[in-house]
């Protein structure tokens, strides 16, 4: 009883302070607690921080919880996000960004322990701005180099 007397003065003086944080403070403090709550989540599942498996014999299975509904073709381990509707000959294997460099295929050359934000863009509003390279969908990887 004595420790909740102590405790009940520090917990009204956060909601006093958290009242007092601007608009943009309080969305930044719930960023990093979703943040915080997803490392949990990903670490249950044996994923690092940011949800890259560092363990993976290649980059496409090590960014595979971010491909979301994509395939992964088994003769040749590449990703399949969408096919190209345009052409039956068109590439059907997305355009790989990273960090602003582009490949057609998943480089080999990549750090999985730098991966820091995959985004993969299916739709064509999405990918407008890589025209033709990405009509079968683009997957976009920041690395600790870039911020560096």
């Amino acid at each position: 009883m004595f420790i909740l007397l102590i405790n009940t003065p520090a917990l009204s003086q956060e909601k006093i302070i958290a009242k007092e944080l601007t608009k943009k403070e309080i969305r930044s403090l719930k960023r990093e607690k979703a943040f915080e709550k997803q490392k949990i989540e990903y670490k249950n599942r044996g994923l690092n921080a940011w949800g890259v498996n560092e363990n993976a014999p290649n980059l496409v299975m090590a960014i595979r919880e971010h491909l979301g509904s994509a395939r992964i073709d088994p003769q040749r381990g590449l990703v399949i996000i969408r096919q190209s509707e345009s052409f039956s000959n068109a590439e059907k294997y997305p355009l790989w960004v990273i960090d602003g460099q582009q490949f057609n295929s998943p480089p080999n050359s990549i750090s999985l322990q730098n991966i820091r934000e995959v985004k993969v863009y299916e739709s064509l509003s999405e990918t407008n701005r890589w025209g033709q390279q990405g009509r079968a969908g683009v997957i976009e990887i920041i690395t600790l180099n870039l911020g560096n």
